[in-house]
């Protein structure tokens, strides 16, 4: 009785955040109610300029909600009807509240939200307790707990570009699936944290398993935790986190990266940069990822390219050539199929290895010079190279750039998506080097502010173009 008072009084707590724009609103379930199984969301969806829409879901907290999508984006309006359907088994029973995202072409995001909502797959009710007459409830004394979605097989994609080629994406929409591979992507990648405190993570990595596979994509997971937890738990976040990758492998994603720009200290723990304890961390991982299907590919996670420690110092940052080479003395050859790469700062075209208005004798802004400094530590082993991140950032058609960014303030949609295509043969043709993979950063982003204007990179523009998309497809089959 006690749940039924608590979850009376958020009820009352929420009702003046009730109201929803007609256009944009969830119609059921209704706040304050138990659900169980697959649910059909109802509701509108149907702004004038509407670009794709999707569910989320989040345990319910009225400051800090962390918001988890539970569908795959659409795209057709819906006016009364059912938006999607909602796996409620794919969350632990507890009060969550259930959220309608809604993405315009105008780059901006709308919401509709409903909560509180019990998920009570296991609910057992105590004997003399019933539900209020006031709030439907389904006729549930127990349910068993539903079996996890099955697998989608692995595909084969056959690849017809001189290099593997991928994309990160955020919403891979069907239209958005199926530019990627009219341009001759055969991968996408996601990223997927790991927090210490959240279990359900292992499901979203699982759903974007099968939405790859089922489109016919191999899939890449990019794999990073919380600095915070690192910096607190020590050597001892590593089997942790070692398992978390292990229970992923299971699951058969084609590739997974290890952590993300490690020589940073906004993603491992300021004074505590050290490649040798990134090896610690691969190796775990490794052999973590290989006892639960040795087919998946461990890659070492991308560097930044960065040339800042003499500014900062070595306690926030190293450089990537620095680091490269400390990881190649800490035996990471031996606990990697592939050593990440990232390229994103370039506003020159991409043969070029001199020019650069803003220092022309640095070498990360060049891309060749990018191959030979993460491929140069490692030649002994002959390791190959993935370009995990590899974008040009344009302005066209958002506006001005934030001062951070002002660098890239000239680039064109054209030129971006004319570098990219040459890259692509840059990367090919380099005889010091073996690139296996290059993954557009990226396809489908839609931020854009003053901190972050990711969808710069994007190569959908806001207009639903894809520049990148034809100059890319032009390397099909050599033809480039």
């Amino acid at each position: 009785m006690r749940k039924l008072v608590f979850l009376l009084a958020l009820f009352v707590f929420t009702l003046p955040a009730a109201a929803q724009d007609a256009a944009i609103r969830i119609t059921w379930p209704p706040p304050v109610y138990d659900v169980a199984g697959t649910v059909d969301v109802r509701g509108t969806v149907n702004p004038l300029d509407l670009q794709a829409y999707f569910l989320e879901v989040s345990a319910y907290d009225q400051e800090s909600a962390q918001w988890i999508p539970v569908t795959l984006p659409k795209i057709a309006p819906v006016t009364d009807g059912v938006l999607d359907q909602w796996l409620t088994t794919l969350v632990p029973d507890g009060v969550y509240q259930l959220r309608l995202h809604v993405q315009l072409r105008s780059s901006q995001s709308q919401f509709a939200v409903v909560g509180p909502i019990r998920v009570a797959n296991l609910l057992e009710r105590p004997a003399g307790e019933a539900a209020p007459q006031a709030v439907p409830q389904p006729a549930v004394t127990e349910q068993p707990v539903a079996s996890a979605p099955e697998l989608v097989p692995r595909p084969n994609p056959v690849n017809d570009l001189p290099i593997p080629l991928g994309g990160q994406v955020t919403y891979f929409t069907a239209e958005t699936a199926a530019l990627m591979r009219n341009t001759g992507m055969i991968w996408v990648k996601w990223q997927i944290p790991f927090l210490l405190t959240d279990s359900n993570l292992i499901n979203v990595a699982r759903d974007r398993i099968n939405w790859s596979h089922e489109a016919g994509f191999n899939v890449l997971l990019s794999i990073t935790g919380e600095v915070g937890e690192l910096a607190a738990e020590g050597d001892a976040y590593y089997p942790l986190y070692a398992a978390f990758l292990g229970e992923i492998a299971a699951m058969g994603p084609d590739a997974i990266e290890v952590w993300n720009e490690m020589n940073l200290d906004r993603e491992w723990p300021q004074g505590e940069i050290d490649p040798r304890a990134y090896a610690e961390m691969l190796r775990q991982s490794h052999t973590a990822i290989k006892a639960s299907d040795p087919q998946v590919k461990v890659i070492a996670g991308a560097l930044a390219p960065t040339g800042a420690e003499g500014a900062f110092g070595l306690a926030r940052v190293w450089n990537d050539d620095r680091y490269y080479q400390g990881m190649a003395s800490a035996g990471v050859a031996q606990y990697a199929d592939c050593i990440g790469v990232h390229y994103n700062e370039g506003i020159i075209p991409p043969q070029q290895q001199g020019g650069d208005p803003r220092q022309p004798d640095y070498p990360t802004r060049y891309l060749p010079l990018m191959i030979q400094r993460a491929s140069f530590p490692f030649r002994e082993q002959n390791m190959p190279l993935c370009f995990t991140e590899l974008g040009y950032l344009s302005p066209e058609g958002y506006g001005p750039l934030p001062g951070g960014f002002a660098w890239a303030a000239n680039t064109s949609v054209a030129e971006q998506a004319e570098w990219l295509r040459d890259a692509i043969n840059v990367a090919a043709q380099m005889s010091s080097a073996r690139v296996e993979m290059m993954i557009i950063f990226n396809v489908d982003f839609d931020r854009y502010d003053q901190e972050d204007p990711q969808a710069g990179f994007a190569i959908i523009r806001p207009d639903g173009t894809c520049p990148a998309c034809d100059q890319i497809a032009t390397l099909r089959g050599g033809r480039g």
